[in-house]
């Protein structure tokens, strides 16, 4: 009956070889082979016939001469090399079969080489037929079966025929039909699976006991002959005319779906080779040689078409099906091919396609699953395998079945790209399709910044908040882009979703955001800054503090207020600490300091801005910072060089504050009620007068003239100690008590001062006070001679505005006068002594050109002793000894020093006549410029000019 539940293709090549050997020719032949790179084939001649990959035959007689005896059962050995032959004589049923052992490798180099007859006993004294034999790898043990349903273990050393022992197993009802002995991957555990036409056993041939344990019965069911294999995995498989079965140790495993009548059963790779045949093809039968078969079991005729199956049962398909004319005399699988031996001769080769061309065949019939169960079978790269998944996805989409594509779709994750994807499903009916493919990303780590926002995306739109907080808080690594997750919910709306990743991932520019600028919640958000460290808070309230500043002032103040003290005093800390020398260890070793984390560089400059729009504020923020760090003597706390900027910043912007009417909102920063009541100017009065406070001069001046602050500016000049300038402040302002206050004070050192006032009093003579201040003036001019009389009368009457009668001055005009014809008369007299002495020098100097000298003088001038030659006279009247006056000849010892003196104001002269830019600046600032010319005048500059002709 034909098999309608395996799907069928062709996956291997059929090839019916021509040409061949005459080995193939010869009437019934048998194949054998194992391994071992040969093709064995047996005829009935006796003969068997040793075929390599090219088909070069070597053959050997392998029976004896008798007539009728023939090969009926090989088996080839191929981990041993040795093919075992079973001799028979089918002429004589009495006749007992001959067991020989060929040595491959002899025979292929000595085809006369004799085999080892294995030696044994029968198990009853009634001959049966050898119908199984099998061998372990070893040829250690061979098992033999007879139709009479005997089971007989041969162990020992058998190639070389010493110390065998033979034992009968079991004796079965039925006939042994088949044997396998299996070994295990160390070869010392042995096990014998047998069936009979009625039963399937097992029996551990590996004790101590010599195999003498008990029987297992697998199953109470046989096969026939040659119908029986074992798997890769040491497992018993068993073809039955209604399916395939598997077998271990410990009984029936797995079946096979196959129901067709089987004739002979192969194992290549992982493919079963099935040899089924027609119900005409049976034979009415039902004893083989006298005994008595199951009424399940039949005997198939060799003589009509057999059908050759090759079952993938990996795959659980049929790879082919075609029919051997003739039947199937046997198959061998060699070389990775399979070799199909047919009843009239001819040799068939079966070769596996390529897995590409088996793959092609079903993508033909769109069997994409079955496609990736054949490539992930044959050792598929996963790439390889993801592009069939993408094949069958494509092949379902184009069905419009969107949510069995995306399965397969998602099985190509991670060799598939994305995009490819995406792009299929990005119509909003199947965004949910869509959400499942981008998780799968996230859970497998291959998504994306931009994959995480198109998954938000979905489930935004998808309004799908359930599978949101999901993805969200159930994710254990978190395989996915934070930042952009956030960013998702946050333009979506859901904030909460969006605070949640940033509180647990320490996003807290993002948090803040969150809560400021789409909550405003600031309440929350100061909350949150205050738990951060100094230097995170620092750089937060500065990009936050405008927006806090304005919903919560009191609390947003507070908290700069604490993070610039604290800020302040890490600095100080850290730049003690870096000014300590570093301690050393008793190895030698300095040992560094503990590291003080940093302030967060959060100063006060840095946070001015943030109160632009909350000046009040401003003025509390400062004040604070003042009271609390810098009230007290600074230099308590220690201040490093970036604080004492800060403390500069502070005392000005405060004074501006001040000067511009701004008020502090928090009243309990003052330090009393009466502070309280004062007004800003008043405040910024006693800012100006504070001994610790570190105020800019030019910017404060700058501020007191700006806002018309005259009590500020004269503050600031006293301070300075520029009286000038604070005299005239009183002039533009009339405070003419001031101003006396000021000459009174000042007057004495600073004469200068009764100038400016001079030419103030005389805009305003009929005042009272001005007349007696101005009465006061001239004295203290006329006392210090501050200013010539000159001056003084324009500086009263030069001016248009000017009140001062001649009344006002009289006194001080005529005490001039009279002070002026006094210094006439002594000049006059100085004039006459300057004349006389002049006229006296000028009668000495012509004389002394025009008339002998007459030198009277008897004694030395230096040592008074008489003269006597050699003497030197000088024109001055002196004489000396030579000798007394040692190497000075030049001129008189007694007149050096007067003539020194001389000498020096004339070169004193000669120099000052060439500083003309001296003599330019005394004639501007001399109150008297006529004065400086005639002093001039007096040192005669030109005698030391020298003419040069042109």
């Amino acid at each position: 009956m034909a098999n309608f539940q395996l799907r069928q293709f062709h996956f291997f090549k059929r090839e019916t070889l021509q040409d061949l050997p005459s080995a193939f020719s010869q009437p019934e032949p048998l194949l054998a082979s194992a391994g071992g790179d040969l093709l064995f084939v047996a005829d009935s001649t006796g003969s068997i016939h040793i075929v390599n990959r090219t088909f070069i035959v070597k053959s050997f007689v392998a029976t004896s001469d008798a007539a009728g005896t023939r090969i009926t059962q090989m088996l080839h050995i191929h981990q041993a090399r040795t093919l075992l032959t079973i001799e028979e004589n089918v002429a004589m049923a009495s006749s007992k079969p001959v067991i020989k052992l060929w040595p491959v490798d002899k025979l292929l180099r000595h085809p006369d080489v004799q085999p080892v007859t294995v030696k044994y006993q029968l198990p009853t004294s009634t001959p049966y037929p050898l119908t199984a034999v099998a061998a372990t790898p070893t040829v250690n043990q061979i098992a033999l079966g007879f139709a009479g349903g005997h089971i007989v273990l041969i162990r020992g050393n058998i190639p070389k025929s010493k110390s065998t022992k033979q034992r009968t197993l079991h004796k079965a009802l039925e006939p042994v039909t088949n044997l396998h002995l299996v070994t295990d991957t160390s070869g010392t555990a042995v096990t014998l699976f047998a069936t009979t036409t009625a039963q399937t056993l097992v029996f551990d041939t590996s004790s101590a006991s010599g195999g003498k344990s008990d029987v297992g019965v697998l199953e109470e069911r046989g096969c026939g002959i040659g119908c029986s294999q074992v798997s890769e995995d040491r497992e018993l498989i068993v073809a039955r005319d209604e399916a395939i079965y598997f077998y271990s140790v410990d009984g029936r495993g797995p079946c096979f779906a196959f129901d067709a009548p089987k004739v002979l059963l192969r194992r290549f790779k992982h493919y079963l080779l099935l040899a089924t045949a027609a119900p005409s093809s049976m034979v009415a039968s039902t004893e083989i040689d006298g005994s008595l078969l199951d009424t399940d079991s039949r005997v198939y005729s060799y003589n009509d078409a057999t059908t050759f199956t090759i079952l993938d049962t990996r795959n659980k398909l049929v790879a082919y099906t075609g029919v051997v004319s003739g039947g199937v005399r046997g198959v061998a699988s060699e070389w990775g091919s399979v070799f199909v031996l047919g009843g009239h001769g001819s040799l068939d080769h079966f070769t596996e396609k390529e897995l590409l061309e088996k793959l092609d065949i079903l993508y033909r019939q769109n069997l994409y699953p079955l496609a990736v169960k054949m490539a992930q079978n044959g050792n598929y790269d996963a790439g390889s395998v993801a592009g069939i998944y993408r094949k069958y996805g494509d092949w379902l989409y184009g069905k419009d079945d969107f949510d069995s594509a995306m399965s397969q779709y998602i099985l190509t994750i991670g060799y598939v790209e994305p995009s490819y994807v995406i792009r299929k499903y990005l119509d909003a009916q199947r965004l949910v399709n869509l959400a499942g493919y981008l998780q799968e990303l996230h859970t497998m780590g291959m998504a994306t910044s931009d994959h995480t926002t198109l998954l938000l995306n979905c489930y935004t739109k998808l309004r799908d908040e359930e599978r949101l907080n999901r993805f969200i808080h159930t994710q254990e690594n978190y395989q996915f882009d934070v930042d952009t997750a956030i960013y998702v919910c946050r333009q979506a709306g859901f904030y909460d979703q969006a605070l949640y990743l940033a509180d647990k991932f320490c996003k807290t520019e993002m948090y803040l955001k969150l809560r400021v600028e789409d909550q405003n919640d600031i309440r929350s958000a100061l909350e949150y800054m205050r738990a951060l460290g100094d230097a995170d808070v620092s750089a937060y309230l500065a990009e936050f503090g405008r927006r806090c500043l304005a919903s919560l002032p009191k609390e947003t103040t507070e908290l700069l207020v604490d993070v610039c003290i604290r800020g302040m005093d890490a600095r100080v800390a850290k730049e003690t600490e870096n000014q300590e020398p570093a301690s050393v260890d008793g190895l030698g070793i300095r040992a560094q300091s503990a590291v003080v984390p940093s302030a967060g560089s959060l100063s006060l400059r840095r946070i001015q801005h943030l109160f632009a729009d909350q000046p009040a504020w401003l003025a509390a923020f400062l004040e604070r910072i003042i009271t609390v760090r810098w009230q007290k003597n600074p230099v308590e706390n220690g201040i490093v060089e970036e604080e004492e900027s800060d403390m500069k910043s502070a005392w000005n912007t405060l004074l501006e504050l001040y000067l511009c009417g701004v008020e502090s909102p928090l009243h309990e920063l003052a330090s009393s009620s009466d502070q309280q009541q004062r007004t800003p100017k008043e405040r910024a009065l006693e800012l100006l007068r504070s001994p610790h406070a570190s105020i800019d001069w030019d910017r404060a001046y700058i501020l007191c003239a700006s806002n018309n602050f005259a009590e500020g500016i004269a503050l600031l000049y006293e301070q300075r100690g520029d009286v000038a300038a604070l005299l005239e402040l009183y002039i533009d302002v009339d405070d003419v008590h001031s101003i006396r206050e000021l000459l009174a004070t000042h007057g004495e050192k600073q004469p200068e001062l009764y100038i400016k006032a001079l030419h103030y009093f005389a805009r305003n003579p009929q005042d009272k006070d001005n007349q007696r201040s101005l009465s006061e003036c001239l004295e203290t001019i006329e006392k210090h001679n501050i200013m010539s009389p000159l001056r003084v009368l324009q500086a009263l009457g030069g001016s248009e505005n000017s009140g001062v009668t001649l009344g006002m001055v009289r006194g001080f005009v005529t005490r001039q006068i009279d002070a002026t014809a006094a210094r006439i008369k002594d000049n006059e007299r100085v004039i006459g002594s300057y004349t006389s002495e002049h006229e006296l020098h000028h009668r000495q100097m012509h004389e002394l050109k025009n008339s002998p000298v007459v030198f009277q003088s008897t004694k030395c001038s230096a040592c008074m002793a008489p003269l006597d030659l050699p003497s030197v006279h000088f024109l001055c009247k002196h004489s000396y000894h030579q000798r007394c006056l040692g190497d000075v000849l030049e001129s008189c010892p007694k007149c050096l020093v007067q003539n020194q003196v001389l000498e020096d104001q004339r070169a004193r002269q000669e120099v000052g006549a060439r500083k003309h830019d001296l003599f330019f600046d005394k004639l501007h600032k001399a109150d008297d410029g006529f004065d400086v010319i005639a002093e001039w005048f007096s040192k005669n500059p030109f005698a030391f000019t020298k003419l040069v002709d042109q």
